[in-house]
């Protein structure tokens, strides 16, 4: 049910212009319990009872978890929740999954203080249901840390710097289907699962980053303008096109040295194999004419826009969201929520005085905007407390 909002002002009496597209009454909507004291208690609660959360954000690092869906076996209904991920496979991440990724650093005005960011990474073909529970369970480890955390929202193809940065060796590489689609772990099973299979990654740069991707395992994947890596389980080679930048091939060797090591000393690594290869040519499938380097284009990238903003508000159990004439610092009160949407990122801004309830209400909110707005799901969203701004790289250009 949409409302028409009526025209409203702020505490410092600017003037702001109302919007009626997100005016939804939260008793007909699934908002409705969301961020109440009661909803929060059980998030708490909940966190402090889930065993995956041990241990998280205490030392400086990065830490990921996997969302699950284990199907109950009496009644068949899924059974979401979250799995912590290998270490040695930190910067893989299947597309048909979502992920939690925490990065805990010292606290960089000097003291000895931890702070913190979690990333929820949303694959391609990841369900709407895996998008929900990493959404809610990012919240938990929210409550977990202190309402401390800024928290990023990140959709495969599309990751801001600073979660690329968690990667500095090797950057991510997507990997086809979901994990339980076919992944086993050997170290974690004795041995019993079958293992990964031979795989090929194409490590490609374009003008944002540099991500592997997983090809089909055959000579005409290869290009003689990029680098790929051959995983082939003991051994793991790497493979220069001639026309490969220096930058292109270190990050190859980046990705191969750490496949390696977290073969715990099971596998070598052999760097820019040749044609008298025969042993990477027979796992290639045989050799062939090798295509001339492909240009590279980051499709559907939103770029940088003149800022909107909004401010939310709840008013007789509706969420307001009322468009801004003119965006200011100055109306960023702390006893405010909100929304800077400056076209490559939207920021959802929690002022500290500001309603608990309207935090989780603003973050599921902010999905209802880009979605009425006609607005590309890759959009970054960040969520950010009053005084955290200084940690979000981009919040210079909402109000420059």
């Amino acid at each position: 049910r949409i409302l028409n909002s009526h025209q409203a002002t702020t505490s410092n009496h600017q003037p702001l212009a109302s919007s009626a597209t997100m005016d939804t009454p939260f008793e007909d909507s699934n908002l409705a319990a969301i961020g109440s004291d009661a909803d929060k208690a059980a998030r708490e609660a909940a966190a402090k009872l889930e065993v995956n959360w041990e241990g998280a954000g205490q030392s400086v690092g990065i830490e990921i978890w996997r969302v699950v869906n284990k199907r109950d076996e009496e009644t068949g209904n899924p059974d979401f929740g979250i799995e912590v991920w290998p270490k040695k496979h930190y910067g893989e991440f299947f597309e048909g999954d979502s992920y939690i990724v925490l990065k805990t650093a010292k606290d960089p005005e000097g003291d000895e203080s931890l702070v913190w960011d979690i990333y929820f990474w949303i694959g391609a073909e990841s369900s709407q249901d895996e998008y929900g529970v990493a959404a809610y369970k990012t919240n938990e480890l929210d409550d977990l840390l202190g309402d401390a955390p800024v928290q990023h929202r990140e959709t495969q193809g599309y990751e801001s710097a600073d979660f690329m940065d968690c990667f500095p060796k090797g950057g991510i590489r997507y990997l086809k289907g979901g994990v339980d689609s076919g992944f086993r772990d050997v170290d974690t099973d004795g041995g019993t699962m079958a293992k990964l299979p031979t795989r090929l990654f194409h490590v490609r740069k374009t003008s944002r980053k540099t991500v592997s991707y997983l090809v089909e395992l055959s000579y005409k994947s290869l290009n003689e303008g990029d680098a790929f890596v051959l995983d082939a389980h003991d051994t793991v080679y790497t493979w220069y096109g001639s026309e490969c930048s220096p930058f292109e091939k270190s990050k190859a060797a980046e990705v191969g040295h750490n496949i390696v090591q977290g073969r715990g000393g099971h596998a070598k690594l052999v760097q820019d194999v040749g044609n008298d290869d025969e042993t990477f040519w027979d796992l290639m499938g045989g050799k062939g004419d090798i295509p001339d380097a492909a240009s590279y284009t980051d499709d559907d990238v939103p770029s940088d826009k003149e800022t909107t903003m909004y401010i939310l508000r709840e008013t007789d159990s509706f969420l307001k969201v009322e468009k801004v004439d003119t965006p200011s610092k100055d109306l960023l009160t702390s006893d405010l929520v909100a929304m800077m949407d400056i076209g490559s990122e939207v920021f959802v801004w929690m002022g500290k005085d500001s309603p608990k309830r309207l935090h989780s209400q603003a973050s599921m909110g902010v999905q209802t905007y880009l979605k009425n707005f006609s607005r590309q799901n890759n959009t970054i969203v960040t969520n950010v407390m009053e005084g955290k701004e200084s940690r979000c790289r981009n919040w210079s250009k909402a109000f420059s």
